[in-house]
């Protein structure tokens, strides 16, 4: 398969900031693999586009948009540069991500193989696959795509977002809007995510995080900074409204690039919160992540290099993401009441102490 030169990649990211951060580690080892290629990422928004348009081993970022007509000029987009290969991350057990590949015309069109979706994901049409295996983390799953390229693979490389001088001085005015000083470390707590189905079933909610900021603040004596993006607004205000001393803890809207909430998580001596991207985001600059789970499987998807401090519902059937062993889409079996409400203060508590001893 590989007999033939490899110049011109095309990588498409089109599900979400932390998919995009997990695909980090393939994209750099296929660059020192095959140091001639050129690599195009072709992703759906900006905040997507962000952690590869920092690395020296890309050589073209594209925004293509959201949408049918971001899906459209994915398709022209891939079709212009003509690749050698189109390489798609893990999971893409959806009928789009064949689409994708199918009308890419790359000479060698590369995904994961899985045990359903011959006709609901399009799975039928030919391309070159590398069987899915159920345990491994999503860096793992790509970095295996990899080895039908003939690359040897480095399973331990984190997803890393580099920083620039101009992430940390916006970070510092935002840090300076809520009073917190240039050496002064704090803890990020995330509560919120995206207003889907998917999203309702990791919220954990206000009242337990509320408490949870005041069990903190008795042992750590760090300020507490609840942040929401555009989506979730007003989840910070709701959780401090709960907060019985409400001085403990400060709210912030985060504003800005990706490279700024970066650049705030990499001053935070803690993240605490929601499995989302920003967790990922805080993982990639080296901060420790408690992450609540729920629907999702932290074995497949906890920051990477955090499965320690991952905190799990304690019932049987979670995690019960269905996508993309059993489904075609992101689906899950959570309903109310929703299995993350189980996860008590005192088990978060837990793993907040266990990291807190090493980030002193």
């Amino acid at each position: 398969m590989t007999a033939k030169p490899i110049h011109r990649v095309v990588i498409p990211i089109v599900a979400g900031i932390g998919n995009a951060l997990l695909a980090v580690p393939m994209v750099r080892q296929l660059k020192r693999a095959k140091p001639e290629a050129l690599i195009s990422i072709l992703a759906r928004t900006g905040a997507m586009s962000e952690p590869f348009r920092r690395l020296s081993e890309v050589d073209e970022v594209v925004v293509c948009g959201a949408k049918l007509k971001g899906t459209l000029n994915l398709i022209r987009e891939a079709r212009k540069r003509r690749a050698d290969l189109y390489l798609i991350p893990f999971p893409s057990n959806r009928w789009e991500y064949n689409a994708l590949q199918f009308t890419s015309r790359a000479r060698i069109r590369l995904m994961h193989r899985y045990e359903i979706g011959r006709f609901r994901a399009l799975s039928f049409l030919p391309a070159q696959r590398v069987d899915a295996v159920r345990g491994l983390h999503d860096v793992v799953q790509n970095l295996r795509l990899l080895s039908a390229l003939d690359v040897s693979i480095d399973e331990t490389e984190a997803p890393e977002f580099i920083l620039r001088d101009e992430d940390r001085i916006e970070a510092k005015k935002l840090l300076d809007s809520v009073s917190i000083q240039p050496n002064e470390k704090f803890i990020v707590i995330h509560a919120g995510s995206a207003q889907t189905v998917l999203a309702e079933a990791k919220r954990w909610g206000a009242e337990n995080y509320a408490r949870l900021i005041e069990s903190m603040s008795a042992m750590i004596g760090s300020p507490i900074i609840v942040v929401e993006g555009p989506d979730e607004a007003g989840v910070s205000d709701e959780i401090i409204s709960k907060v019985n001393d409400r001085s403990l803890v400060r709210s912030l809207k985060l504003k800005g690039s990706l490279g700024t909430s970066a650049a705030l998580l990499d001053r935070a001596r803690l993240y605490v919160g929601t499995d989302s991207g920003l967790a990922h985001l805080a993982s990639s600059v080296g901060t420790r992540a408690v992450t609540l789970f729920a629907p999702a499987d932290p074995d497949r998807v906890c920051p990477f290099g955090n499965r320690d401090l991952v905190v799990q519902s304690p019932r049987n059937c979670s995690p019960c993401m269905e996508y993309p062993w059993k489904a075609c889409k992101p689906s899950v079996k959570c309903r109310e009441p929703m299995c993350i409400r189980e996860i008590s203060v005192e088990m978060v508590m837990a793993k907040v102490r266990l990291a807190m001893k090493e980030t002193k």
